[in-house]
């Protein structure tokens, strides 16, 4: 009966301290913080479809960094703003795309930091989903994109 009793409090013991760590992953998030997310991730979007170059590349921080398709990474807001400026320079609308609202998944994993797993969804392929993972960090009181990776686009 001890045995039994000792193998129940173990296990309700490491139980305890497994659910423990899954919820220090991930704080609740502050109502305006989601929000300034939510508007970043949809101004973005309205921009690309206006070819609003300000905006689309207006959530980034100045030490952000993106994941090209071919693999490359792009460091820093300057290069990120050429590789805009190079896409949109080939016509009108080449970036147009959407963020629909219900693709967006914010986790707060500090008060300052969240991931974001957002689709995007091209204007000129509307059947194809693109999974993009995003972090947005807190800095002097403004949301911004730190690091952007894309997925393999889903149908």
């Amino acid at each position: 009966m001890k045995y039994l009793l000792r193998c129940f409090s173990s296990a309700c013991l490491i139980a305890g301290f497994a659910s423990t760590t899954v919820h220090a992953q991930t704080i609740r998030p502050n109502a305006s913080d989601e929000r300034a997310i939510r508007e970043l991730i949809a101004s973005h979007a309205a921009a690309s479809q206006h070819d609003d170059f300000a905006n689309l590349v207006g959530g980034y921080h100045a030490d952000a960094d993106v994941r090209r398709p071919d693999g490359s990474i792009v460091s820093g807001k300057a290069a990120i703003e050429q590789i805009y400026r190079d896409v949109l320079s080939g016509g009108s609308k080449r970036m147009a795309h959407t963020h629909p609202p219900e693709s967006i998944r914010i986790r707060f994993l500090r008060p300052d930091v969240a991931f974001v797993d957002v689709a995007s969804v091209p204007a000129a392929e509307p059947a194809e989903r693109i999974p993009y993972f995003l972090v947005f960090t807190k800095q002097a009181g403004k949301w911004g994109v730190a690091v952007e990776r894309s997925g393999i686009p889903l149908k």
